[in-house]
């Protein structure tokens, strides 16, 4: 499992200039690495850089030249820094889990210098072995602060995570304290949210030094930090009513800023004092806090053993005592480390004191979500993807928080996170009321309880490897016993009227053209759909925005696919389903009254390192090996199968006819292309489109072969892409001309893979720099603008050298291109035709490239053998010849519209009355682009077209496009569109879509007006493209 999947925005590159995004941690990290000429860091437990990645990220790449240690927690920890600090003045920083902490007190205490300064930044990260649980522990590392005499300060909210580390500096700096504390929420390292603290900090220290006398009192220290910051930074934090009775103490971020969303606005007389500053406690200020009217204390405090009085209890107690409010009772709730806190527990805590209270909604206007997830699964990283796209939203916020539990269902996922407006503090915690909920694995339902933290009338999203296809989905059976839900979830759900929604993963398949992402791409918009109410569309637009240079699918496509998606595999469950299973439910005699935990047990930072299958390596060999095994074919299980790496259906066809359509010296090299498809079994249908399967240049792959130092005549067995147990065998020749897209543009993963085979530092810091956040400009340029292939990103970084067996993992594959078939197979019983234009360009360095398959066809001779199959479509003729056709397409758009006309031509020979035909295009000039211009023209003679409108924009002064033929025809059109029920076909670029659209509800309006009906065109527009009547192939 990558980063992504926890934290798509990545570890900071300049601790200067953080991104919109990151995790607390990082934040705090930027503070120390900004102010502190020195850095100690201890490692934590299931993931050793969990604290100080961004630190180490950061020395590394020498910047602000701080000297940075990694070191194993152990007994006598702290005399490392303590000897390289001693006798210094500088501030020291050390870095370490809470747990951590106790192991520094005897070398504190026997070594320490009067003029040693420290700052410890300490995450309240502990195990807790009694529930086999990461937890929150504030109690040991602030035992281990008080025994040291240590000042401890605490954020009491992830907002100011960044001010109370400078605090912390400035305390350890100026102060009569021998180090300070910051300790802070321990899930800070696995949470993500927006970063705004904007603190000046130059010159800070500057003016301190200068206002400050050399041991000046915390309170000194406090004040001026807050005058010179302009923050308020108190000791204690004090919210709600000014005449409260009952007032609650709490101490640890979350609770702090979750008792805050609760009481904040609320009418109950409630309010809260949040301890920012535990040690030293000082009892004067605390009882200034407390309102003359106040009746009740009630101390939320935390303790090991779940029994004893807290600490906290014992300073309020004192506070009140010495200061003589005995009029104020005081009460304590205590909770263990390995309490679950969320906003319905805070709630439920506070009833138990105010009975009345109901409360505050002050993020009404926010939503939550959930996503659960095996944590090997191919869709772990959805949350992240949509936490993604959910950022670039323009005044909206997010939060995201991510849990590992290595014991249930043998590795579970879980992310949390939220969105709201800029204007809401949105809160990191566990949620328990979630808009919608995501299920990738219906395993899971067996063992957690994933409806308890879904809201009433909320969404459940579940993914089910099996297929609903053929079942009776009206029957609740369905669900329970064919696809294995846990009846009790469905049972659950009806109480909350809960709807579910199955995505298919089966009827969805995967799509070639997605490389593996198909089920990802589909989740996505299915959520996009249900928590926002977004179209395919909107939804499309969003994948798209949030993948940036991973995605290399057309819109389009990426449309087409989720559209059918949604037709074929995402499916509601219906009332009637659900209300059958409650019934059959209820008639058992269950004794079954465990109850599923809700939350789940977060017990690593890390997926479960187990693996569940191993894959064949890719293995090399000598072209001797393969005859060996051609011979003794039976021996060796071997056999011979056109193109197996491809999971399509291929065909072998024979180039019949290969000719240039425009002029020698026209600047655009379009040609029409036939294959003799005799005896090789291919059919095609009216509108599909024959995916061709191209091959690299061959000298073009021999120098590279060359240049790279690899021997063309050495073979590689490869793993099939479907059956891992399968290899397949070929040199290494046949492997970059016909399998890897060696000159394509690489993805960012590859940038990725590639880093650790470079051995030249400045190499592998510039493609650690391509791959992080701060690169993404750099990675655009590298893609879209010098249009580097993975052979140039070869010669860039000649240090890096993959095998060939990782070489054959890294590249991508050849993708198929698909090209529109141009002719009927009705009238070329045993032919298939094209129209393709040969894709060039010129890239920064002046060099011509050219599209590899568009390129590749445009070369080949008469005779020459292709690998080819066949793509369905959405373009289809109407089921009655008598109604009209109307196409309209641009350049090689013309393509279907060949194959559609003859296709009614046949009609027509066969007896059939065939309606009107009418065909609009577009091109520059008349002379060189009039592509299939003599077909048109005697087709109109023989009757068979009705209409030409063709638009060439610069034939003339003054620009005639496509749609302005169109528009010329209203009159004829509406009838034929309108009245005769006919169908409209767009094919071609995606700019003229908005326009012929237009055309489009100017026809419908015109018709609407004459039967004096309002009509909303936007509807009626989407009612045609449901009945195939307005058909878009637009790239």
């Amino acid at each position: 499992m990558s980063m992504y999947s926890t934290n798509p925005f990545g570890v900071p590159s300049d601790p200067k200039k953080l991104p919109s995004y990151a995790t607390p941690v990082s934040s705090i990290s930027s503070v120390l690495y900004n102010n502190l000429k020195t850095i100690f860091t201890y490692k934590t437990f299931s993931e050793p850089d969990l604290l100080d990645s961004c630190l180490k990220q950061w020395s590394s790449r020498g910047v602000n030249s701080v000297f940075f240690r990694e070191l194993d927690v152990r007994t006598g920890a702290g005399l490392a820094p303590l000897g390289f600090s001693h006798g210094s003045s500088a501030v020291t920083g050390i870095v370490a889990p809470g747990y951590a902490l106790p192991y520094f007190v005897n070398s504190f205490h026997e070594t320490t210098s009067p003029k040693d300064k420290f700052v410890f930044s300490v995450s309240s990260l502990n195990y807790d072995e009694e529930s086999g649980a990461i937890v929150s522990d504030y109690v040991t590392p602030l035992q281990a602060a008080s025994r040291l005499n240590f000042t401890v300060v605490t954020p009491v909210s992830a907002s100011e995570v960044q001010a109370v580390t400078l605090l912390s500096l400035a305390i350890a700096r100026f102060s009569r304290s021998k180090a300070a504390v910051n300790l802070y929420e321990g899930s800070y390292a696995k949470s993500v949210a927006e970063i705004r603290e904007k603190i000046s900090q130059d010159g800070l220290f500057d003016k301190l030094e200068k206002a400050l006398p050399l041991t000046a009192s915390f309170e000194d220290v406090l004040d001026k930090f807050n005058e010179f910051t302009n923050l308020k930074l108190h000791n204690f934090q004090y919210t709600g009513a000014s005449d409260a009775e009952t007032v609650f103490v709490t101490y640890g971020s979350l609770e702090s800023q979750l008792f805050h969303d609760a009481l904040v606005g609320n009418d109950s007389k409630s309010a809260l004092i949040a301890v920012r500053v535990p040690l030293p406690f000082d009892l004067e200020r605390f009882v200034a806090q407390i309102p003359s009217t106040a009746r009740k204390i009630v101390v939320i405090g935390q303790s090991l053993d779940g029994n004893s009085a807290t600490y906290l209890r014992s300073q309020v107690s004192a506070a009140l005592f010495y200061h003589r409010r005995r009029n104020v009772s005081v009460s304590e709730y205590i909770y263990q480390t390995n309490f679950v806190w969320s906003p319905t527990a805070v709630e439920q805590v506070i009833s138990t004191f105010i009975p009345e209270f109901v409360s505050s909604t002050i993020n009404a206007t926010s939503k939550g979500f959930t996503f659960w997830a095996s944590d090997k699964s191919s869709v772990v990283d959805l949350s992240s993807r949509l936490v993604h796209a959910l950022s670039l939203v323009d005044g909206q916020t997010i939060t995201l928080r991510s849990i590992f539990d290595n014991i249930a269902n043998a590795g579970t996922f879980q992310s949390q996170f939220t969105t709201g407006p800029v204007s809401e503090n949105l809160t990191i915690s566990n949620i328990d009321n979630a808009d919608v909920a995501f299920v990738e694995n219906v395993a899971l339902l067996d063992t957690l309880d994933v409806t308890a933290t879904v809201k009433n009338n909320g969404t459940i999203l579940v993914i089910s490897r099996k297929s609903l296809k053929e079942l009776d989905q009206l029957k609740g059976e369905t669900y329970v016993k064919d696809l294995g839900i846990n009846e009790k979830f469905f049972v659950s759900a009806a109480e909350k009227n809960i709807k579910v929604v199955i995505i298919d993963a089966h009827s969805i398949g995967d799509k070639e053209e997605t490389k593996g992402h198909t089920l990802s791409f589909v989740s996505q918009a299915v959520f996009w759909k249900y928590a926002f109410g977004y179209d395919v569309a909107e939804s499309v637009r969003r994948i798209w925005s949030s993948a940036g240079p991973d995605i290399e699918l057309l819109a389009a496509v990426l449309s087409d696919i989720i559209t059918t998606a949604f037709e074929d595999g995402v499916k509601e469950v219906p009332s009637g389903a659900l209300k059958s299973i409650v019934e059959d439910f209820s008639k058992k005699e269950s004794t079954d009254t465990e109850c599923l935990p809700i939350y789940v047990t977060e017990t690593s930072f890390t997926p479960n390192q187990s693996k569940i299958e191993e894959i064949a390596e890719v293995e090399t060999g000598k072209i001797s090996d393969v005859t060996r095994k051609l011979v003794f074919k039976e021996a060796y299980g071997v056999e011979n199968v056109l193109r197996p790496d491809l999971p399509v259906k291929n065909f072998v066809v024979k180039v019949k006819e290969n000719r240039r359509v425009t002029p020698s010296d026209y600047d655009r090299y379009i040609f029409h292309i036939e294959f003799d498809i005799s005896g090789a079994g291919l059919k095609y249908g009216i509108g599909e489109a024959l995916g061709v399967h191209a091959r690299n240049n061959v000298d073009m792959v021999t120098e590279f072969l060359r240049s790279y130092g690899l021997d063309e005549n050495q073979t590689v067995l490869v793993p099939n892409k479907d059956d891992s147990n399968l290899l397949e065998s070929r040199t290494v020749l046949q492997a970059f001309t016909d399998n890897l897209d060696i000159f394509g543009k690489p993805p960012k993963k590859f940038y990725e893979s590639l880093v650790e085979f470079a051995t030249n530092e400045d190499e592998k810091l510039a493609l650690e720099n391509l791959i992080s956040p701060a690169g993404s400009v750099d990675l655009k340029r590298y893609q879209d603008v010098e249009y580097y292939t993975y052979a140039d990103i070869f010669e860039k970084f000649p240090s890096a050298r993959p095998s060939v067996e990782h070489l054959v993992s890294m590249i991508a594959p050849l993708k198929r291109r698909e090209y529109s078939i141009a002719s009927s197979q009705k009238v070329h019983e045993n032919e298939v035709h094209l129209l393709i234009v040969v894709v060039d360009w010129v890239d920064a360095k002046g060099r011509k490239r050219f599209g590899q398959a568009s390129k590749f066809l445009s070369e080949l001779q008469v005779g020459s053998e292709v690998v080819v199959s066949v793509k369905p479509s959405v373009m289809k003729l109407p089921p009655n010849p008598k109604q009209p056709v109307i196409m309209s397409g641009l350049g090689t758009g013309l393509a279907p519209f060949k194959a559609i006309v003859e296709e009614k031509m046949w009609q027509k020979e066969q007896g059939h009355e065939i309606g009107e035909v009418y065909l609009f295009l577009g091109s520059r000039h008349k002379r060189e682009e009039y592509l299939y211009g003599e077909l048109w023209e005697a087709y109109k003679d023989a009757g068979i077209i009705t209409h030409i409108g063709a638009a060439f924009s610069r034939d003339q002064p003054e620009k005639i496009y496509i749609q302005d033929r169109i528009k010329e025809a209203l009159v004829q059109l509406k009838p034929a569109m309108i009245d005769k029920v006919g169908s409209f076909y767009l094919c071609g670029p995606t700019w003229p879509v908005p326009d012929i659209t237009h055309a489009l509800q100017e026809i419908i309006s015109a018709d609407a007006a004459e039967k004096g009906v309002k009509v909303d065109l936007n509807a009626a527009i989407e009612d045609l493209k449901e009945a195939s009547r307005y058909i878009l192939e637009v790239y």
